[in-house]
């Protein structure tokens, strides 16, 4: 009984005790909020890192509402952040936990724009087009200018190594939209 009187509070403490593992696991976040899909309530940036190690993390971004619904989430690799597509090569670089927390800081810190900022796509052209960056968006011309023509609060994050992808809230659904990609 003496044992078992030890053993109990032990057992106890080791159950609320977060479990280590051996194999040093990258397991990081960061959070941000924004006001976007409603100007009363803000929503939360999330970039998480999960895997092996931090140079093997797939990466999150992940949007959430004030009352903790998902709203967008996009997933890549900090390899394909930062240095371009493509499978992860043998000879990459580690990444350090120090490095992919500033990494993930600073990816859940989303810029906030209007759509009212992006390029006029004018009419006769084949495609939207930047002064500065090439743009690409998946709507025709009409739909993209009245989102434009609207004002609507965008979210713009880091969609690749030298990508920014913006999402708007369509106002015929309500639902978040991928907008506008750009690059140079």
């Amino acid at each position: 009984m003496r044992h078992f009187v030890f053993i109990l509070p032990l057992a106890l403490l080791a159950c609320g005790q977060p479990q280590s593992t051996s194999r040093g696991g990258c397991d990081l976040s960061a959070t941000h909020e924004i006001t976007w899909s409603n100007p009363d309530a803000p929503d939360t940036v999330t970039a998480r890192a999960d895997g092996p190690s931090c140079r093997q993390a797939a990466i999150t971004l992940t949007i959430r509402n004030a009352q903790g619904d998902p709203l967008w989430a996009f997933a890549s690799s900090h390899y394909a952040m930062t240095a371009g597509d493509g499978a992860l090569p043998a000879d990459a670089p580690e990444v350090t936990e120090a490095s992919m927390t500033e990494f993930l800081a600073n990816w859940a810190d989303v810029t906030m724009q209007s759509s009212g900022e992006l390029p006029e796509w004018r009419e006769g052209e084949p495609a939207l087009r930047g002064e500065t960056f090439s743009y690409h968006t998946t709507f025709e011309r009409e739909a993209y200018e009245m989102l434009r023509g609207r004002d609507l609060p965008m979210a713009c994050y880091a969609g690749g190594a030298e990508t920014s992808q913006c999402l708007a809230i369509d106002p015929l659904s309500n639902a978040p939209t991928l907008l506008v990609a750009y690059g140079p």
